[in-house]
């Protein structure tokens, strides 16, 4: 019962602090210039400052504007490369694409982007063959019948083929890294 209370406040704080885009103290320091840089070499859309508009004016702070998107304009050129394509696209981030729309760096980073997901995608499917795995085992020690056992070996069996070409096929996908 205390563990279903702690995860019920966790998710409440976790839910609340969401809220907030800035503190109310980085708000009052902000260079916001430099905030730009940050977000943009994060990937952050540029709409992000309406979000700092919103929370700092609650405490009237107004956001630099002009300074965030100049900010945000070199940082963003820092996060449109073929590198970061590739590990937002590994990381499975496929929406990353649309803030490298218009940039300099657009066509490499999606390509790269698109060359990651497929990686992304091999590592969830070994991730499920790992889970299925170890739930197979356990069906397999509890099993009240040869029948059921030989089920389970047998999935195993399976599960271990597809694992075996999922890893080759990682290593292939690796290949396409920058």
């Amino acid at each position: 019962m205390h563990k279903i209370v702690a995860v019920i406040f966790l998710l409440l704080l976790l839910t609340l602090s969401g809220c907030k885009s800035m503190s109310e103290s980085e708000c009052k320091v902000a260079d916001w210039g430099r905030v730009g840089v940050n977000d943009g070499a994060r990937g952050e859309p540029e709409r992000r400052l309406a979000a700092y508009t919103e929370d700092c004016g609650k405490i009237g702070v107004v956001p630099n504007a002009q300074a965030y998107r100049q900010g945000w304009d070199v940082g963003i050129k820092r996060f449109c490369t073929a590198a970061n394509g590739w590990r937002e696209g590994v990381e499975g981030h496929s929406d990353k694409a649309q803030v490298c729309i218009g940039q300099p760096g657009y066509q490499a980073f999606a390509r790269y982007l698109q060359a990651g997901l497929p990686v992304y995608q091999t590592n969830e499917r070994i991730r499920q063959n790992t889970q299925e795995t170890y739930r197979q085992q356990k069906i397999l020690e509890s099993a009240a019948s040869d029948e059921e056992k030989k089920q389970a070996r047998r999935r195993l069996q399976d599960i271990d083929r597809d694992q075996f070409f999922q890893r080759s096929l990682l290593v292939q996908q690796q290949m396409l890294a920058p």
